[in-house]
């Protein structure tokens, strides 16, 4: 098997605690087998772990905002993060907390899209952050990116760049419904192509 699987669901206050169960059963799904076949557990970084039929695939989970998006991997340890376009001090955030060329890049975009460009670079830094298993710790918001000249990018919704630095690939866009996601591998590229890829499969409004 050769891909990454990311699915995205809305949810509310009460079903958060859920969120997990999502994880098993987009996994059981793939696999064929039963939801009760699955487990998850947490190892020593927090970061989810499949159990069960499915132990041995990656697993990444985000939630907030009233939105849940898990990604499934057979290939390499994989990071998610979705967040919900919204009212932010983007510029300010990201020259506090980000690089240099970060911040540039974000006030060279016109006014009303900085936040959303500021998600943009956020969601990837947490997703490589996950993938690593060491979230934004030990300086994540100053990972180097990839910026495009032309935003929001024409590539398409999901373009694969490479992470600086790394052997990884990261993944990111703006969903037509006001969602920025994010997917990263930890230590190869994402892939592409025919034989697999990012396919963001499902999503349950």
């Amino acid at each position: 098997m050769d891909w990454v699987v990311v699915r995205i669901a809305k949810i509310t206050a009460e079903s958060r605690g859920r969120a997990s169960e999502y994880l098993v059963s987009t996994a059981a799904h793939l696999l064929g087998v039963p939801a009760g076949e699955v487990g998850v557990a947490r190892d020593q970084t927090g970061r989810p772990r499949l159990t069960g039929a499915a132990r041995g695939l990656h697993a990444s989970l985000s939630h907030g905002c009233g939105v849940v998006a898990v990604a499934v991997s057979a290939v390499t340890a994989v990071g998610v993060d979705i967040e919900r376009d919204r009212a932010l001090p983007g510029e300010a955030l990201a020259r506090r907390w980000m690089t240099a060329a970060d911040a540039d890049w974000l006030t060279d975009q016109p006014a009303p899209l900085h936040t959303s460009a500021f998600l943009w670079l956020w969601t990837q830094k947490e997703a490589i952050g996950k993938a690593r298993g060491t979230g934004l710790r030990g300086g994540g918001l100053r990972q180097p990116l990839v910026l495009p000249p032309v935003w929001p990018d024409p590539l398409g919704s999901l373009p694969l760049r490479p992470v600086p630095g790394s052997r990884a690939g990261v993944a990111c866009g703006v969903l037509p419904d006001g969602l920025v996601l994010a997917v990263a591998g930890q230590d190869r590229p994402l892939p592409h192509g025919a034989a697999g890829g990012i396919r963001l499969v499902d999503r349950r409004w």
